[in-house]
C-alpha cells in the first residue's frame, strides 16, 4: 500500500506538467475561437445599431447613418483594425437588436441601449461607455412645467414598446394617457404633431431634440438617477468581450480619451467626465 502511495505521488508533478500543456496549447484555439478572431480575420466590425434615434444613431437627410453612437463604433473599427471606415452597420429596431447579435449577424451593438438586469439575461454588455438618465420632453403650448402637472388623463405620453418605458410610466405618470411607438423618431413625430403632449427618453436624446426644436423643451425632474448606455454582444465569449470592455476603459480614461472626447463634445456640446490624474 504505502509502495502504491509513493508512487502516486511521484506521478503527481508529471500529471500537473501534463495539465499545464494541455492548457497551452487549449488557449490559442479558444482565442481563435472567438468573434473576435473572426472580426479581424474578416477584417471588418459589423455593428447592430439604430437608424432613428438621434442623437446617437440615426438616418441624416443624405440617407446616411450618423451620430454619436456611429462615431464610436468608428473609433472602435479604427483601433481594432487600423481603420474608422472598416465598419458595416446592420440598422435594426428596438427588439430587433439581441437578435441580430445573439443569431451571429452582427457582432456587437452599439444602439443606444441602456444596461438592465433584464437585459443583462440576453445579451453580454461591456461597462457603460457614456452616462444618460431619463427625461420627459413636452410640448411648449401645454404649459407643463412639472411631472405632477403632467400626471393627468388630458394628457398623453409616448413610450417606446420596452417594459422599462412602461414601469417608468406606471410609477412616476400613472395617470396619463399612453401611446406606445418602435422607435424614438416615430415618438418625436407624436409629440411635434400634438399626437402626443410628451415623451420619455434617454436625456441627451430629448435635450437634443428641444435644442432642434423651439416649440418643445425639457422637464426639469428626472424619470430615474443616472444610468449608463453600453456595448452588448453574445453572451459566452469572453475574449471578444474583454477586448470591447477593455476599448470602453480607454475611451473613457485611457489612451483612447482624447478621440473620445472630440466625439463626445461633436454631438452635446460640452466635454465628457475628465479623465483620472496624478496630483
Amino acid at each position: 500500500m504505502i509502495n502504491h502511495i509513493l508512487r502516486f505521488f511521484k506521478s503527481v508533478p508529471k500529471m500537473l506538467a501534463a495539465g499545464m500543456v494541455t492548457i497551452t496549447m487549449m488557449s490559442p484555439v479558444a482565442a481563435q475561437d472567438s468573434r473576435l478572431g473572426e472580426i479581424v480575420k474578416r477584417d471588418k466590425l459589423i455593428v447592430a445599431t439604430f437608424g432613428t434615434a438621434p442623437p446617437f444613431c440615426y438616418t441624416d437627410e443624405k440617407g446616411e447613418l450618423v451620430g454619436f453612437d456611429i462615431d464610436i463604433a468608428r473609433l472602435i473599427a479604427k483601433s481594432l483594425l487600423g481603420d474608422a471606415k472598416k465598419v458595416e452597420f446592420v440598422v435594426v429596431n428596438s427588439e430587433g437588436r439581441w437578435p441580430a447579435v445573439n443569431s451571429g449577424r452582427a457582432d456587437i451593438g452599439i444602439a443606444s441601449t441602456t444596461v438592465y438586469p433584464d437585459r443583462a439575461l440576453r445579451v453580454a454588455f461591456t461597462r457603460p461607455y457614456i452616462d444618460s438618465g431619463v427625461s420627459i420632453l413636452v410640448r411648449k403650448d401645454l404649459g407643463v412645467k412639472s411631472l405632477s402637472e403632467l400626471n393627468s388623463s388630458k394628457y398623453t405620453l409616448a413610450n417606446l414598446s420596452n417594459p422599462q418605458m412602461q414601469e417608468r410610466q406606471k410609477r412616476f405618470l400613472p395617470n396619463v394617457k399612453v401611446l406606445t411607438f418602435d422607435t424614438p423618431s416615430s415618438m418625436f413625430t407624436a409629440v411635434r404633431s400634438n399626437q402626443a403632449s410628451a415623451m420619455q427618453m434617454d436625456t441627451p436624446v430629448v435635450n437634443w431634440y428641444a435644442a432642434n426644436n423651439s416649440e418643445l423643451s425639457v422637464l426639469s425632474e428626472n424619470l430615474a438617477v443616472v444610468q449608463g448606455n453600453a456595448i452588448f454582444m453574445k453572451p459566452g465569449d469572453f475574449t471578444l468581450w474583454l477586448w470591447m470592455d477593455t476599448m470602453v476603459q480607454e475611451m473613457q480614461a485611457g489612451s483612447r480619451y482624447s478621440e473620445y472626447s472630440e466625439i463626445y463634445k461633436k454631438w452635446f456640446g460640452k466635454n465628457p467626465p475628465p479623465q483620472r490624474f496624478y496630483k
